[in-house]
């Protein structure tokens, strides 16, 4: 029947298997134990069915008595994972919780090893500052507390989500770009794989706005560390993989008149290499970051970037998942909240006109 809600005997169907393994496997029973195909299977069929577990409601109406929250981050380097750790930490703290901070690298084992301690620890709920990469601890921490998610918007469904919109993103710089008169650009990413959706969604984004323009998309030079054959020697961070992609680039591709970093820390990198090599910005080449992060609004960087309300974004994915914690009945806690952010352009001195013909 139209608009039914899917139970756990219709996702026991679709993944052929029994009710209650079902019922076991989305509420981590302890003694019980499942192949990771089966686990897979249930979890596949949750998705498909868009089937919401769950949460563990408190008992007898109690209040929250532990008030601390935990979050967790792919990593401390890209300044955008900071600016909304310090917007988050910051409005916690004003609604009397404390919040303890992590960094997984995307690890798998280090996202269970987190989801362990924060079950141990007793956290009032989690929050993610970007998709989750082991599907199975995020099943079992969703399952007993609310948890909160920060990422794109086509990256997870069913679930408390507070997002951007990455493919946006790279239209908004397409456009700028185009409309300076720059129709051969290089996209300079660090790893592009199907881990990162945001930095591939922006890729989609420039393709399209040249699309959209009659250009043609294959004029976007695409450069990432395995492209370039980027040295294994050299630290493959942000600004270091912009700095040596950005001098590839200069070596290799002469057509290209302006740079696109995936995130800022990669087009500081750009800059400081055509520094480096006596060009100018914007005279000789163009650049755009993706973060709007506080280094590109330095007088002596000022980047051309995409705001994506880093601040608003932290704040309200601890307002969501305080909501959630003290809900006194638990009614709300298997419904699910979406919060979207439609980025900005944000023009500084890194870009301007295309003074070379192509």
């Amino acid at each position: 029947m139209a608009g039914k809600r899917p139970t756990s005997s219709d996702v026991a169907r679709l993944a052929g298997v029994s009710q209650p393994t079902v019922s076991m496997i989305l509420n981590h029973y302890e003694n019980a134990r499942f192949s990771e195909e089966t686990v897979k299977k249930v979890m596949d069929a949750c998705e498909k069915l868009n089937y919401q577990i769950p949460c563990v409601r408190r008992q007898n109406g109690d209040s929250v008595k532990n008030k601390l929250l935990m979050t967790i981050s792919p990593t401390w380097e890209n300044l955008h994972y900071v600016r909304l750790l310090n917007a988050a930490v910051a409005q916690a703290e004003a609604k009397g919780y404390t919040l303890a901070a992590f960094a997984s690298n995307r690890d798998s084992a280090l996202e269970k090893q987190f989801v362990d301690t924060a079950l141990a620890a007793g956290a009032a709920g989690v929050l993610f500052l970007y998709k989750p990469i082991n599907r199975a601890a995020l099943v079992r921490l969703t399952s007993q507390i609310p948890v909160v998610v920060v990422c794109d918007k086509t990256e997870i469904k069913n679930a408390n989500i507070v997002v951007m919109d990455s493919e946006k993103t790279g239209i908004l710089i397409g456009e700028h770009l185009l409309s300076l008169g720059h129709k051969k650009i290089a996209y300079i990413s660090t790893e592009l794989s199907e881990r990162f959706v945001p930095r591939w969604l922006r890729l989609e984004g420039l393709k399209k706005a040249f699309q959209d323009a009659h250009v043609s998309p294959y004029n976007i030079r695409v450069c990432t560390p395995e492209s370039e054959k980027m040295p294994d020697t050299i630290h493959a961070g942000a600004y270091e993989t912009g700095f040596y992609l950005g001098g590839a680039v200069l070596d290799r591709y002469p057509e290209v008149t302006a740079f696109v970093g995936v995130n800022d820390m990669v087009a500081m990198g750009v800059m400081d290499v055509l520094l480096e090599r006596k060009y100018k910005i914007p005279r000789d080449y163009s650049v755009c970051g993706c973060d709007n992060t506080i280094v590109s609004r330095y007088h002596a960087v000022s980047l051309t970037s995409v705001e994506h309300f880093s601040t608003h974004r932290g704040q309200e994915a601890i307002n969501v998942l305080i909501r959630k914690i003290e809900d006194p009945d638990g009614i709300n806690l298997a419904s699910s909240v979406q919060v979207e952010y439609v980025p900005k352009l944000i023009a500084r001195n890194s870009t301007g006109p295309n003074r070379r013909k192509n």
